[in-house]
């Protein structure tokens, strides 16, 4: 006979969060949606609300959908990722530092970073009466820094040649629904303890006759409606770059060891809601009036400069890697922990060696000894690479590289230039090149714009003025680069 996995019903507690409706293409809806919030910036709160929604209907698939569907999108992915602070006791709503990062960097590893290291309950991402049975229950919960502490404890008790894995049924049952781990009482290693004992004794875990996970009506949820949140938390922490997966169990990825033990040993909490723990007959509003200061919080919190993206965990697997990159910084490429910032934008790397491979195939030998990168924190010259036409001539080709690091391959098919870079393009013309490089574990996407405000003025791309411009094209206008790989003989 079965034997299940039982929470008594007074230590049972649910957690649970707004669930973006597109999780498959999470990473491009991110970015629209930070990119329409930073061009929104600050407005008043229907004004914004009516400007997001209309950014939101524009996304691909949305302009047959109900307008109950786009405006749930606006409330639940923004506030879930910290994208706008709404104040309606002074009707402002204005985007926040993290889009701005996001919109600006494109780099979706270190956002899931950011976002999972304050991510936290009690929070302002979701809604007063539910933090009110949070605050009542004595939780104070950080998922991320959990699993990782219990995948962690579980490496030291298996062998060497054992690696602690955890499955979404297992991180919501041992986890995400019992108020021992939830307030702190049970720790990683008591955690870890009991999912490996159940393994070996085969005990299961959903079980449709548990009242725990009954509605109203005494209905029982599905297996994939009770495990969806510990499921959402373990996948953003793959789009992270924290954990890998196979086979639907999640375990440590060893190549983010230094950053996994940041979260590990991290004590930050916000304590904006502490005033409440012991209280009784919390008010909504009192709750409601801190989501400003909770949201402020968060955004203070994002670091640009950490948690940045190694570059080699996009590389390292790859045949090709030593040929995809310059020379000069291949040596740097190979330590795991190597940083974009250590050594130029990794995007400007690789074409750099894509343009000395586009000359030495044109045989133009001592043309591609000549291509540099001038960009730097000194002298910026409104692009990032000096190349050449390698047309017969010696014209010079200016290229200015915009890079997105993704998990996934995105849709999103847009850039910003600074009102730098447009004026020097506009000076420039036919020789200067935007280079749109999209990085991901599914491959490297290359777009080349020649001369950008000439394609504008031929209704080619769309530009829309934001401290610069936003450029926005249809890929079905414009033909992928193949990436030349840079090679030494």
């Amino acid at each position: 006979m079965k034997q299940y996995y039982k929470i008594p019903t007074k230590d049972w507690f649910r957690i649970h969060f707004a669930r973006p409706r597109f999780k498959n293409n999470i990473e491009s809806v991110l970015l629209n949606m930070a990119t329409a919030c930073c061009r929104i910036k600050e407005k008043s709160c229907d004004e914004f609300a009516n400007k997001l929604n209309q950014s939101i209907r524009l996304f691909p698939g949305n302009l047959t959908v109900s307008e109950k569907t786009i405006n749930n999108w606006r409330t639940e992915t923004p506030a879930l990722f910290s994208f706008y602070v709404e104040n309606k006791k002074l009707n402002i709503t204005k985007s926040t530092k993290m889009a701005k990062v996001l919109y600006e960097k494109q780099d979706l590893v270190q956002f899931f970073k950011q976002f999972l290291f304050s991510f936290q309950f009690p929070g302002g991402h979701v809604k007063s009466n539910y933090n009110i049975d949070i605050i009542y229950n004595n939780i104070r919960f950080k998922p991320a820094k959990v699993i990782l502490s219990v995948l962690a404890e579980g490496n030291k008790m298996l062998s060497s040649a054992k690696r602690m894995s955890i499955s979404a049924e297992e991180a919501t049952y041992c986890i995400f629904n019992d108020l021992n781990v939830l307030t702190g009482e049970k720790s990683a290693s008591d955690i870890a303890s009991t999912i490996l004992s159940n393994r070996k004794n085969k005990i299961a875990y959903y079980d449709k006759n548990d009242d725990n996970i009954k509605d109203n009506k005494g209905k029982p949820m599905s297996l994939g409606d009770t495990t969806r949140y510990a499921g959402d938390i373990l996948d953003y922490m793959v789009q992270a770059n924290l954990l890998k997966e196979n086979h639907n169990y999640y375990y440590l990825n060893d190549l983010e060891s230094s950053i996994i033990d940041i979260f590990i040993k991290d004590s930050s909490f916000y304590h904006g809601y502490d005033r409440f723990y012991g209280k009784t007959n919390i008010t909504t509003k009192e709750i409601s009036d801190i989501e400003p200061s909770w949201f402020e919080y968060v955004n203070n919190s994002f670091d640009e400069t950490k948690f940045e993206t190694s570059i080699s965990d996009y590389f390292v697997d790859d045949e090709d890697f030593t040929c995809m990159v310059a020379e000069d910084v291949f040596a740097y490429l190979k330590v795991g922990e190597t940083k974009a910032k250590e050594i130029g934008d990794i995007g400007e790397n690789i074409i750099l060696g894509h343009e000395k491979m586009r000359l030495k195939g044109l045989k133009l030998y001592d043309l591609m000894k000549k291509v540099q990168i001038v960009d730097s924190p000194s002298y910026r010259p409104g692009y990032d690479i000096s190349s050449y036409e390698g047309d017969g001539t010696m014209d010079l080709r200016f290229i200015e590289v915009k890079t997105t690091i993704s998990h996934k391959r995105i849709q999103q098919y847009c850039f910003h230039m600074t009102e730098h870079e447009w004026n020097v393009s506009s000076t420039i013309k036919d020789h200067y090149c935007v280079y749109r490089l999209m990085i991901s574990d599914e491959g490297k996407t290359l777009y080349i714009f020649r001369n950008p405000v000439e394609l504008f003025r031929n209704d080619m791309i769309d530009c829309t003025m934001n401290d610069g411009m936003d450029v926005e094209f249809n890929p079905e206008n414009f033909k992928e680069t193949p990436i030349f790989e840079w090679r030494r003989n």
